[in-house]
């Protein structure tokens, strides 16, 4: 699949989620923790190789990749919430992720 064809279509999402979320913050919070963007991955894996091997290998790295993702939000929901203003509040949490994902990294031995 042409690779601006990918772009078109995964941007198409976020952008449609993103305008949702002013309107509907639950539902596009909802929609948002779908595995979309992992979603469009497998599928353009999928599309471009047919290899079901490399689907299953990156599913379960999506799966373990979850935990330092959860301490993301969890990290900005607390913060948010104890009045922390939003570009700290937000650099924290991505604080809180990159340790998470370099512990993941380690953990899983980086691949």
């Amino acid at each position: 699949m042409p690779l601006l064809l990918k772009g078109i279509v995964s941007a198409a999402i976020i952008v449609a989620l993103s305008e949702l979320a002013r309107r509907h913050a639950i539902l596009s919070g909802l929609l948002a923790a779908m595995p979309l963007t992992t979603l469009l991955v497998i599928l353009w894996i999928y599309v471009d190789t047919r290899d079901v091997a490399t689907i299953a290998r990156f599913s379960g790295a999506v799966l373990w990749a979850l935990i330092p993702t959860a301490f993301f939000f969890v990290a900005l929901v607390v913060a948010l919430r104890k009045g922390m203003a939003f570009w700290p509040a937000l650099g924290l949490s991505m604080m809180v992720w990159l340790v998470g994902a370099a512990l993941h990294l380690w953990l899983l031995g980086g691949s």
